[in-house]
């Protein structure tokens, strides 16, 4: 392949625009014009907890293949995009060459910073914890959430979820992505896991009671991407630049049974797919279409 080839960005076949990201950058430093840039060590860390630009490519890359297979269309067949809870763009730095309008948003002043300075073709801004968010109704054909429903109390899910609906046009189509059974499963027989996810046991032992009888299971983290209400407060304050103490906000690990996504949130969606551990086995993709 001449390397002119790649100008078209996620116009190009997945297979050709996974490899340049993921591994042709970092065979060949002359591509790297191709790709979008990548954000600083402590704003990658922060959404994912990696540290090195490869890994962080590995991951946008794997998103964006695994959601691609997801699609009935190609990503940049769509018009009009929302990568909802875009953090510092590790998905969004995929949607380079995009020939029509991509938005993204996120509650990190930080985030949406780097975003706004380095991503040019995507429209960013910052919002708030809570719903409303400021979209015009049915504005978007596409809505996509990587790892945020699988941070919510149900409180906050289904508010969120309403929204969402709202923003999303009649024929349009979300993914979200949600820990399931794979992600469960994982977590009680992986120690790796369970650090990374920082749970206190007997909170992880009610969670998966919960799940068991189909319920939603909310767990508050203490640890690596996590925090306590109080201390996720501060953090946001910080983050934001401006005082947050008093939002009824908190922040944990979710894990949904795929029976209750098929009952309970089929008040707002249709269930068009759903795709077991489809993101590194690990967070299943709910595709979803709205009902009105």
């Amino acid at each position: 392949m001449n390397i002119g080839d790649f100008s078209p960005g996620c116009q190009l076949p997945i297979k050709d625009w996974t490899w340049i990201n993921k591994t042709g950058v970092f065979e060949n430093e002359t591509l790297r014009k191709y790709v979008a840039p990548f954000p600083p060590r402590d704003l990658m860390h922060n959404v994912s907890g990696l540290n090195r630009e490869q890994d962080f490519a590995s991951h946008g890359a794997e998103f964006y293949r695994a959601l691609s297979e997801a699609s009935t269309k190609a990503f940049s067949e769509y018009r009009r995009i929302l990568d909802f809870g875009c953090g510092c763009g590790r998905l969004t730095r995929m949607l380079k060459g995009h020939p029509h309008k991509v938005s993204a948003c996120d509650v990190d002043a930080r985030h949406v910073k780097w975003v706004r300075q380095n991503l040019p073709y995507v429209d960013v801004i910052r919002t708030s914890v809570n719903p409303p968010l400021p979209y015009r109704d049915k504005e978007f054909d596409a809505i996509v959430s990587i790892s945020v429903f699988t941070h919510l109390t149900e409180k906050s899910q289904d508010e969120f979820l309403a929204e969402l609906r709202r923003i999303c046009a009649s024929e349009g189509v979300l993914f979200l992505t949600v820990h399931g059974a794979r992600a469960l499963e994982r977590a009680i027989n992986e120690a790796s896991i369970r650090e990374m996810i920082a749970v206190d046991g007997e909170l992880f032992e009610k969670a998966r009671q919960l799940f068991s009888q189909g319920k939603h299971a909310f767990i508050l983290q203490h640890g690596h991407l996590t925090a306590s209400a109080n201390t996720l407060r501060r953090w946001l304050s910080r983050a934001m630049g401006r005082c947050v103490s008093n939002l009824p906000f908190q922040y944990g690990i979710t894990f949904i049974p795929e029976t209750y996504i098929l009952e309970h949130w089929t008040q707002w969606f249709e269930v068009m797919d759903y795709r077991r551990g489809a993101l590194h086995d690990f967070q299943d993709i709910v595709v979803l279409r709205p009902r009105r």
